[in-house]
């Protein structure tokens, strides 16, 4: 009995570490072990030294690159910075003496305006000769068959001026056209948009142009021209009833234009006219009556005999 027990006391021990089952065991724990660390270090070595630092590398060089570019056009911005602000250094001490320049050219050029402004104006008469004007001597010889637009107040005022008007060719209205006056109303207005007015003038007058004037609108009482005259005629006449007129051109007078318009003959002849007819042939769309605010004529006198008088030929005729 007593060495049974022992022989199963020494059966129930301590298992041998080579027995089957653990020795296996082991030797598969181990290669796990070894497979993973080789795996681990050549993913290490991979990493460090192997194509994924090159293309690391080549990352890190083309954000060199791009940086290197940026500090070449930053540089290139500064400078261009600088020479603009020393551009607008130099235009800054430019400026003040062009300022003055213009200021001396507006001080040269505002005499000229003044002069210009003038000339629009009652100093015209001062700077051209007018052979049609009446105090001069001018006259106005007919009126053909235009009609004069007058506002009658009473009964007796249209009689007299009917009676006037058969007794006389000449419109009285018509004499203003020659009267150095253009206030707004001081005009000769004819009914419809067609008339015509024969001038004697100061004497044979080789003509080179002539001025056709009206008020402007903005002091006119309606605001608006629409009675102004538009397309205009003049004619050169041997005789108050020359049959053979030698027409100058036709013109159209502008209504938007300055209040004094000169018109050059389109016809010159070198032939002088002792009188002149002008012919208004429409206006700006006035269905009543048009008006003509001053008619001027000019030029230059044709020769005379050595032994005529000038201030006699004037004063005769």
């Amino acid at each position: 009995m007593r060495r049974h027990s022992n022989a199963s006391h020494l059966r129930m021990g301590p298992a041998d570490p080579c027995d089957g089952d653990g020795c296996l065991r082991n030797l598969f724990c181990t290669f796990v072990c070894v497979t993973l660390s080789m795996i681990l270090g050549l993913q290490m070595y991979a990493y460090l030294w192997g194509p994924t630092q090159i293309s690391l590398e080549g990352d890190i060089s083309d954000v060199g690159h791009v940086v290197l570019q940026l500090s070449h056009g930053l540089t290139e911005v500064n400078r261009k910075h600088e020479r603009l602000q020393s551009e607008m250094e130099r235009l800054s001490s430019v400026l003040p003496s062009v300022a003055a320049a213009a200021d001396r050219a507006k001080d040269a050029l505002e005499p000229a305006v003044r002069r210009t402004s003038a000339l629009d104006a009652g100093d015209y008469d001062r700077q051209h000769a007018d052979y049609a004007l009446e105090t001069a001597g001018a006259r106005i010889l007919d009126t053909g068959n235009t009609v004069e637009h007058v506002i009658h107040e009473s009964v007796v005022s249209w009689a007299l001026h009917t009676l006037v008007s058969v007794m006389c060719n000449e419109c009285l209205g018509a004499r203003a056209i020659i009267r150095p006056e253009s206030l707004p109303g001081e005009c000769w207005a004819f009914k419809g948009s067609r008339g015509e007015a024969t001038i004697r003038l100061l004497g044979p007058v080789r003509v080179t142009g002539f001025t056709l004037e009206h008020i402007p609108k903005h002091i006119a009482p309606t605001r608006e021209i629409s009675s102004a005259p538009r397309l205009v005629q003049l004619e050169g006449l041997e005789i108050k009833r020359d049959p053979y007129p030698h027409d100058f051109g036709t013109f159209e007078y502008n209504r938007d234009g300055k209040p004094i318009q000169y018109f050059e003959v389109r016809n010159p002849t070198a032939k002088g006219f002792s009188m002149v007819r002008l012919r208004v042939h429409s206006n700006w769309g006035h269905s009543v009556y048009t008006c003509v605010y001053r008619v001027r004529v000019h030029g230059e006198l044709a020769m005379r005999s050595a032994g005529d008088n000038p201030d006699m030929q004037v004063e005769n005729e």
